[in-house]
């Protein structure tokens, strides 16, 4: 009985210092994305329009100045953490390729120790949404496509375009916008031949967006589900004020499920390597 008790102590002894190792393995941030070869293109100066909500207006004003650069691509970068499953919190880096307001492009890895144990993408081309998702030991392997995952990747690309392509909530022609009250407002985008919409929080003193929500399908689930995106620590890049903390999060859940931390980015430049 004495030896078994050794025993087992033993084992519980082991089995905590694997447990305490495998947690902290997922405190070690990855190494960053090498940043992107090709610097930040000219950018040219458009005016916008006249008739855009004050909400609007202001947050142009703050983060782009009088006129607006015309962006038309851009790559941007930064490391994170990915809630999986809602399970665990998994240290993260990714690299996104846009090309602004209809195509996008983004490789994840998900890591331990540094080190990617998943590795995959999702994107949003010629209007299909499609992600690729793949665990390095073969064990885990995900694929998603379809009509649900269209609009799924559509939504989200327009709710990042306060970092990855700004101009376009401006100079896209497909878009418009409608009046709530004095700091929010409705954005209305393209998916396909339809259209989609998100309302739009703005901070009244900085004139930036702290949060844009609406309804999108999760996975291939039959009903949408309330999404929320925040936006904070807003900072200057190439004279374009962005949020370098964007946080995701399903609203029927208690916490994100994704939290990014913006390190770098350029604009037009050539995404063809990775959006043909």
């Amino acid at each position: 009985m004495r030896t078994i008790t050794k025993v087992a102590v033993a084992t519980a002894g082991a089995s905590a210092l694997l447990v305490s190792v495998g947690w902290l393995g997922l405190k070690i941030a990855p190494k960053p994305f090498p940043p992107h070869s090709e610097g930040t293109g000219e950018l040219y100066m458009a005016e916008p329009s006249s008739d855009l909500p004050e909400p609007v207006q202001r947050y142009l004003r703050a983060t782009l100045g009088e006129g607006v650069p015309q962006i038309e691509t851009s790559v941007v970068w930064g490391r994170g953490y990915f809630n999986l499953n809602g399970l665990l919190w998994f240290p993260m880096r990714f690299k996104a390729y846009n090309v602004a307001g209809q195509e996008f492009h983004r490789d994840m890895e998900l890591t331990w120790f540094g080190m990617p144990i998943f590795r995959g993408y999702d994107a949003y081309r010629n209007g299909k949404g499609s992600l690729e998702f793949a665990g390095l030991l073969g064990m885990v392997h995900v694929s998603d496509s379809g009509e649900k995952v269209d609009q799924g990747d559509n939504f989200v690309m327009w709710t990042e375009v306060p970092f990855t392509t700004p101009s376009a909530l401006a100079l896209d022609p497909r878009v418009h916008w409608e009046p709530i009250d004095d700091n929010s407002a409705r954005l209305i985008f393209p998916f396909g031949d339809q259209e989609d919409s998100l309302r739009v929080e703005f901070e009244i003193e900085s004139g930036v967006i702290t949060q844009m929500s609406g309804m999108r399908y999760r996975d291939q689930e039959e009903t949408k589900t309330p999404y929320r995106g925040e936006y904070s620590e807003w900072r200057t890049v190439h004279g374009i004020k962005i949020p370098h903390r964007p946080v995701a999060t399903w609203e029927d859940q208690e916490e994100p499920y994704v939290i990014l931390d913006i390190e770098g980015a350029e604009y037009n430049v050539d995404v063809s390597d990775k959006i043909p």
